[in-house]
């Protein structure tokens, strides 16, 4: 699991992205397309009157299904979906608590649940197979259950930059100081979004507009997406899911995890980034630490016989936003490959 930079802000809105940790939005494009992501609409009903956000657009099929990373939503998608869109359907969802989706008091976010929540509101709102599914960071970890569960769906995976099966496990058996210093991230966002929901909860903490520590956001998001942004976040249920997300994170590395796993020819592309981070603390480790990130690609990308890795040159983790055409190229490809 590689780490950004760290930044505890609310709903994490402008992480757009991530493995671990957070990263500033790098320009204003997409900060101007997020608006379309907060637009009212797309709420489908997955768990009595909870709800999950379902932003779809354009026709046709394969239907393309994008799954965000930790602490993102859908509009870490903002420059891609919309160029998927011109040639098939292309839909993004927010997790419970996370972008405009309902929070949820009464589940552990791990991947089994998160995966039930996607499988309810494409049922809930008639989008049927043949699935074409994109996963960035974490957001692998919904792909890859999503296409253990229904196989014969699904007709295509690119995996952005993915956290892999056993992540923290692999990183602390090469670098205990790396995976210290993650397990320290994930510990300290679970105990603020806690907090944050107990304060709302209590009233000791004002809510319905941006503020911190638990309604603060970049500068470089617009108001109005800020404004919208806590508004939702001042129910608790929403804090509450956010910081089990967190708190679920590692576990889901290892719940992932399934042996035998294969998805014959299915065409699979793993697009991994040029400049991994690793945290400071552990530089000594880090060559060591991305020898194995790139295996643990190439495994992935083993998955199919048709499978595939490609190197990502002058990108970050956040390939989506620092070279958004290569997701793009790689979504037509499988798209094509399908047809």
């Amino acid at each position: 699991m590689k780490g950004l930079f760290s930044v505890g802000v609310g709903l994490l809105l402008a992480s757009l992205a991530c493995g671990a940790r957070a990263q500033v939005i790098p320009d204003v494009p997409v900060v101007e397309a997020m608006a379309d992501y907060i637009a009212p609409g797309g709420m489908v009903a997955v768990d009595g009157a909870r709800r999950i956000h379902l932003r779809c657009i354009g026709q046709g099929a394969p239907t393309v299904v994008f799954t965000a990373g930790l602490g993102a939503w859908s509009a870490t998608w903002a420059k891609v979906q919309p160029e998927v869109a011109k040639v098939t359907r292309a839909c993004a969802w927010d997790r419970a608590g996370f972008g405009l989706s309902d929070g949820d008091a009464r589940h552990a976010q791990t991947v089994d649940q998160t995966t039930a929540d996607l499988e309810r509101a494409l049922k809930g709102a008639g989008i049927k197979g043949p699935y074409v599914l994109v996963g960035h960071s974490a957001g692998a970890y919904e792909t890859l259950a999503f296409a253990d569960r229904h196989r014969q769906e699904v007709a295509g995976v690119v995996l952005v930059d993915p956290s892999r099966p056993h992540d923290l496990a692999r990183e602390a058996a090469i670098s205990p100081v790396a995976a210290k210093a993650d397990r320290a991230y994930f510990a300290s966002e679970v105990q603020r979004l806690r907090d944050c929901a107990a304060g709302v909860a209590s009233g000791a903490i004002k809510t319905g507009a941006p503020a911190a520590p638990c309604f603060q956001y970049f500068p470089e998001i617009p108001k109005p997406v800020q404004a919208t942004l806590a508004q939702r976040d001042a129910d608790p249920a929403r804090l509450r899911a956010q910081a089990s997300l967190y708190a679920e994170y590692e576990a889901n590395g290892e719940r992932i995890a399934k042996a035998g796993r294969a998805y014959g020819d299915l065409p699979l592309i793993v697009l991994s980034a040029a400049r991994p981070y690793w945290p400071r603390e552990a530089e000594a480790d880090h060559a060591a630490l991305t020898a194995d990130w790139v295996e643990s690609h190439k495994a992935l990308a083993a998955l199919s016989t048709r499978g595939e890795r490609q190197v990502v040159t002058d990108t970050s983790h956040l390939i989506q936003l620092d070279q958004p055409q290569r997701v793009i190229e790689a979504v037509t490809r499988v798209l094509g490959a399908r047809r």
